[in-house]
């Protein structure tokens, strides 16, 4: 490793990928070189028998500057990234880069692992190679591809560069039907309406103007029928399909003193657009801090799991939650038919004393969750602990380095977890 150590950082994704009996567990990562921590998720964790066999996709980065940690900003180039697979998920078994072929060291970034439901393939979205001293406008975009795990061939899923170059995609996700929702600054269909109101086809950027908006789209699996589903002024982003059909994803909706990432869910035609969670629940973090809903995932029960943030100074996670959405529209709010139905719809996934505000957080962060649906309650999650940076030294999240007023936030080191609820 070149003196790095790898570590993991999950996406959740709600395809639950089997091939003959194989699950794919999607990871996108996080590289450093410390060690030490208080580690209460995985105390006394042995070689789990129920998952070495599955086969295990991860990127693999170093760990990236703190000041771009702001999930309204999705363009970000963090540093160079490949995507790395183990035939088995046991640390044993070599692992192989399936993108080298590509990136052959240049500055290329990946991220957004998905799987089709039969695990034949892998997508993601990679950027580069980056240039040097060039400004965004001239600079790569966001592109998808796809890696096929039979014949171990690598493409870009749009063949033509000038297509492939219209815009930034990111974050696909397979449909039942074999077409990908992902989410794009294309705006096909919103600059069509210029052009017949025959006006400049202009990219529409996010309503505080930090970058182009990132709007769901559809195409084929050959790249082809490119369809704009979803209109936001900002982004939609963190697509997955429901078991009931319908496309569940974050939306961030800017209005001006409003400004807040909550659950909507849409049909893959783009049809029925509804908000779905969260849109008065953001005071809910720590300390009733403004918290943004990303990365939700549906749970084998139907709630839904999701990990809360702020929009920055997060260490690249937040908090891991369960949403009873299937009774609650806000989170102390019911559906009318549950009407009087005490409790609230948010509870802590885990028992660990995360943090949603800036600082050290005694139980660590969680960057992403996988809820496995094999009847055993299990989660494969990326999970940091606690480190902290005392003298120069970085330490253990203790109750005397606590203490101590001189202690700062060492950088995150992710890695994956099988968490037992």
């Amino acid at each position: 490793m070149s003196g790095t150590c790898a570590k993991l950082l999950t996406r959740c994704r709600a395809a639950r990928a089997r091939s003959a009996g194989v699950l794919l567990l999607l990871v996108a990562a996080l590289t450093g070189c410390s060690s030490g921590g208080n580690i209460d998720i995985g105390r006394g964790q042995k070689a789990d028998p129920a998952t070495i066999d599955f086969p295990i996709a991860y990127v693999k980065r170093s760990i990236p500057d703190p000041k771009d940690d702001d999930i309204r900003d999705q363009r970000t180039f963090f540093v160079k990234a490949n995507v790395w697979v183990r035939d088995r998920a046991d640390s044993s078994v070599p692992e192989r880069n399936i993108t080298d072929r590509i990136t052959k060291g240049g500055d290329f970034d990946v991220r957004d692992l998905d799987v089709p439901s039969d695990g034949t393939k892998l997508i993601f979205a990679m950027r580069g190679p980056m240039k040097l001293n060039a400004m965004e406008r001239d600079q790569p975009k966001w592109q998808l591809w796809e890696y096929t795990f039979k014949t171990d061939v690598l493409h870009r899923l749009i063949a033509s560069d000038i297509i492939a170059s219209e815009g930034h995609d990111i974050e696909p996700h397979y449909l039942p039907s074999g077409d990908i929702v992902y989410s794009s600054t294309r705006q096909r269909q919103s600059k069509a309406v210029l052009l017949d109101e025959g006006k400049p086809q202009f990219e529409a950027q996010t309503d505080d103007r930090r970058e182009p908006a990132f709007n769901l789209h559809v195409m084929r699996s050959d790249g082809s029928g490119i369809r704009q589903i979803s209109f936001n002024q900002s982004h939609d982003l963190n697509p997955l399909v429901l078991s009931n059909g319908r496309v569940l994803f974050t939306r961030w909706d800017a209005a001006p003193g409003r400004s807040a990432m909550h659950l909507y869910t849409i049909n893959p035609d783009g049809s029925d657009l509804q908000l779905h969670y969260g849109a008065l629940s953001h005071a809910t973090g720590t300390s009733l801090d403004t918290i943004q809903f990303v990365k939700a995932c549906e749970m084998q029960s139907g709630d839904l799991m999701a990990i809360v943030r702020q929009f920055t100074d997060s260490d690249y996670g937040g908090n891991l939650i369960t949403i009873n959405a299937k009774n609650f529209v806000e989170n102390a709010q019911p559906l009318a038919a549950n009407a009087g139905n005490p409790g609230t719809a948010q509870a802590a996934a885990t028992g660990n004393d995360v943090r949603t505000v800036p600082g050290l957080s005694p139980g660590g962060r969680f960057s992403s969750a996988f809820p496995l649906w094999d009847n055993t309650g299990r989660i494969a999650v990326s999970w940091t602990q606690c480190r902290a940076l005392q003298a120069g030294v970085v330490k253990p999240c203790a109750s005397d380095v606590l203490a101590d007023p001189a202690v700062t936030i060492a950088p995150p080191i992710y890695s994956l977890w099988m968490y037992d609820t």
